[in-house]
């Protein structure tokens, strides 16, 4: 199984922001499509306190930031693998689903190209210098190889290390 948004996010969290960790755990629990909408109206400077605190908390966290950029590249890496037309259709189908469904879950990652991850880069660093993050560097390249991570397929079991030994459970060794 690939990692999802949300483990891309808690990872990238745990190194830059651990303050924060509580934050991601408690969306983690939360309808997917429903934390998303709202983050981004927070983001957007929408209504406030859609999340239970107000715009100007959102723009000084993290959480958001690396949630929205990595859900766009997501959508528009999926997108982009199956048309905008299924897509779509995808997305007036589920207008039409009773209100009792059950929570949207994360999306997987789905393997990212160089200009995907390179896209994925410029928008985390704008965004982090735009928010005045000090290390937006960092930020970036974290949420970069993250993706680049969660988006590769999961190592196989017979997978020969560098010593020309197997490797029986994909740890490096």
């Amino acid at each position: 199984m690939r990692a999802t948004v949300l483990d891309v996010v808690r990872d990238v969290i745990d190194r830059h922001a651990p303050e924060e960790r509580q934050l991601v755990d408690d969306l983690a629990g939360l309808d997917y499509g429903l934390v998303v909408r709202r983050t981004r109206r927070a983001s957007s400077g929408g209504r406030s306190d859609p999340l239970g605190f107000g715009l100007d908390t959102v723009a000084a966290l993290v959480t958001p930031l690396v949630l929205l950029v990595v859900d766009e590249a997501c959508r528009a890496a999926v997108a982009d693998g199956t048309g905008r037309l299924v897509n779509r259709a995808a997305t007036a189908l589920g207008r039409l689903r009773p209100s009792a469904r059950r929570p949207a879950a994360p999306p997987e990652v789905p393997p990212l190209d160089r200009e995907q991850l390179a896209s994925v880069r410029r928008r985390v660093h704008e965004e982090a210098v735009r928010r005045g993050f000090s290390d937006a560097d960092g930020l970036a390249d974290s949420v970069v190889a993250r993706l680049a991570l969660a988006g590769a397929d999961e190592p196989r079991a017979d997978r020969r290390d560098e010593d020309g030994g197997r490797q029986e459970d994909g740890a490096v060794r």
